[in-house]
């Protein structure tokens, strides 16, 4: 009887203990898988060279507790795409380097005077979703390479400086 009852935990754990793919995860939440993939999905970019040998441009020059925004014109479709975010943010390091720090989601509303509420982004409330009045765009940070002691969805990160390097 108490081999049956652990086999029946073992096969109980196996089952809530696998994502989607089946591969086994640390009960992570659904938005954290996200990141995970998006992780994946953008961790070519970490060679600066890779992003501007596809096109990505600097949008923005130094933005303050931000870094550079560089954008990829084929994503700005207005759609969000888990996998396809429009910039990528990168900070210089002490000999001028670009390292990847963030990426951003960018999106335009069909009216940009009346933006309505944001774009279904990741699973569960916690993205913050700001609708930049000046570009007239909902933007969402990810700060999947810097940590950011404001959280993963902030759009500032007070690690970074206000001045470039």
């Amino acid at each position: 009887m108490n081999k049956l009852v652990l086999l029946i935990s073992i096969i109980v754990f196996s089952l809530f203990s696998c994502n989607k793919n089946g591969v086994n995860t640390p009960n992570l939440e659904d938005w954290e898988l996200e990141v995970n993939q998006l992780k994946e999905a953008t961790e070519k970019y970490v060679d600066f060279k890779v992003a501007k040998s596809e096109g990505w441009i600097d949008v923005s020059g130094y933005v303050p507790n931000m870094g550079h925004h560089f954008l990829n014109p084929a994503y700005s479709d207005g759609v969000f795409e888990l996998e396809k975010p429009e910039i990528i943010l990168y900070l210089p390091d002490e000999n001028g380097v670009m390292q990847m720090v963030a990426v951003e989601y960018s999106i335009i509303p069909e009216d940009p005077e009346n933006p309505g509420n944001p774009p279904e982004g990741f699973t569960g409330d916690l993205d913050e979703w700001h609708f930049n009045e000046e570009l007239k765009q909902w933007q969402l940070h990810v700060w999947i390479k810097l940590e950011n002691p404001d959280g993963i969805f902030a759009p500032f990160n007070p690690a970074i400086g206000d001045e470039s390097n």
